[in-house]
């Protein structure tokens, strides 16, 4: 792991004493083998779950970021999903990357939204260098683990700080596919460091409006268009050796607790303990109220003819405008709305495409359901959220239906896809196949999704890339 005594902005460090050549070493030298089973297993999880959303994003937000790609052609190393292109890995993975995470359905665990960016990278430079499924999974498990140790290290002002090492996260995830050593791992590193990110400013007035991005920006999450483009962009230079600034990470960690850097907890455990998957296209924290919701339709076999009214207590997080819109018009709109996916659930429509395409949102039933639905502030959920005391945050649903109430609640340990609380295999099979159902895999959606789900046997991932 990372030794804490490489401090940041120290020019006197010897080489290789430093936290880039430690993180480079690490990168470089960790055997597969050393990687847990069950790191192995959530990396897999989120292949599956991340490539079935890539091709809902890709129906609904796709088509000019698949013309750019048209237009701009080169190698045909990787599959466009969505489309019948293979394009450079670097194009290939900054465009799915995106557009996965353009559904609000995608994994939100430490490293904010990170899901994306990891898997897109390692399975384009995976079909780049005809990697094997296990190497694939290893560099995804590598990856996520050093993005929650980058995001645990900036410390109680992390909402605020730049969003730079998620650029140095897809670096790392294409070093370690591409073979290189930890010197030329380094480089990469440095590389990556040195394009500059865009620095979030969360919470100020601006950030209250609906200020919805296709890019993604408004939520606090650097593009992974250009995290995961520019990071094998870095990985591809040095490894045709191109310079960079020597320990370029080591002179801007001002404001980093190294000791957390340097792995905190055992090593894999954000990946395995703390990886959060999606049930429901929405914010993840407002889920546990959706999730209360579902077990209140579910056991009371509720008709949402008969709904006379519904409330959803949770933290002040869904006070802002655009969690809070009970009448959204657009795609863009309906993914964040709160009220929307709670009118989804209450109907039975299985979340995905179905959620948001223009006769849905056109349709006066679910518009006059979401219009019901009120969405008030829960103190305790909101000093939770505050307190980054995310599995604690509690939802309440009530729901008036033919003259009864019924109300129940659920903390976001409880919901699925949380850590401990994986969602059941029949809901993350309906998931996959719901959300490739407008944008459909050169396979059967059924083959691929068998496919992904033996990836750790298999030879050369571009033979499961063939199915897509």
């Amino acid at each position: 792991m990372v030794s804490p005594t490489g401090s940041g902005g120290n020019p006197d460090l010897a080489p290789g004493d430093h936290v880039t050549g430690a993180l480079a070493a690490e990168i470089a030298n960790t055997p597969f083998d050393s990687i847990p089973a069950t790191a192995l297993a959530a990396a897999k999880r989120l292949l599956i779950d991340h490539v079935g959303i890539t091709y809902m994003g890709a129906a609904f937000t796709g088509s000019a970021l698949h013309a750019y790609a048209r237009e701009v052609g080169g190698r045909p190393e990787a599959v466009l999903i969505g489309t019948d292109l293979r394009v450079p890995a670097e194009l290939a993975a900054g465009i799915n990357a995106q557009v996965c995470r353009n559904t609000d359905f995608e994994e939100t665990g430490p490293g904010t939204h990170v899901g994306p960016l990891c898997l897109h990278t390692a399975l384009a430079v995976g079909q780049r260098v005809g990697a094997s499924g296990r190497a694939v999974l290893g560099a995804i498990a590598l990856g996520y683990a050093l993005c929650a140790r980058f995001h645990f290290a900036r410390g109680s002002d992390w909402p605020r700080t730049s969003m730079v090492h998620h650029r140095t996260v897809a670096a790392a995830i294409a070093a370690r596919l591409l073979g290189q050593d930890a010197e030329t791992t380094a480089r990469t590193l440095s590389l990556a460091w040195e394009i500059p990110p865009r620095t979030h400013q969360a919470g100020g007035v601006e950030f209250m409006h609906k200020r919805i991005s296709p890019l993604a920006l408004s939520s606090g999450v650097g593009a992974p268009l250009f995290g995961a483009r520019h990071g094998v962009q870095a990985a591809v230079m040095a490894q045709l050796g191109f310079e960079s600034v020597p320990a370029e990470i080591d002179h801007h960690l001002k404001g980093y607790d190294l000791d957390i850097l340097a792995g905190g907890p055992p090593p894999f455990h954000h990946v395995d303990g703390q990886m959060e998957l999606k049930p429901w296209v929405c914010s993840r924290h407002c889920q546990c109220g959706i999730q209360a919701l579902a077990n209140l339709v579910r056991t009371h076999a509720i008709d949402a003819r008969e709904v006379r009214g519904l409330r959803l207590r949770l933290s002040n997080m869904y006070q802002r405008a655009w969690l809070n819109e009970p009448a959204p018009q657009s795609y863009w709109q309906a993914i964040y709305s709160t009220q929307w996916a709670a009118a989804m659930v209450v109907q039975g429509i299985p979340a995905g495409p179905r959620w948001v395409t223009p006769e849905r949102l056109a349709d006066p039933f679910s518009r006059d359901l979401a219009a019901k639905i009120e969405i008030t502030e829960d103190p305790v959920a909101s000093q939770a959220y505050w307190d980054l005391d995310w599995l604690s945050i509690r939802g309440t649903a009530e729901i008036d239906v033919g003259g009864k109430t019924y109300q129940a609640i659920c903390t976001m340990r409880e919901t699925w896809g949380s850590p401990g609380m994986d969602m059941p295999d029949s809901v993350a099979r309906e998931k996959f196949m719901e959300c490739t159902s407008m944008s459909r895999p050169a396979a059967p959606p059924s083959e691929l999704f068998e496919a992904l789900d033996r990836i750790e046997i298999c030879g050369n991932v571009n033979e499961i890339a063939a199915l897509m």
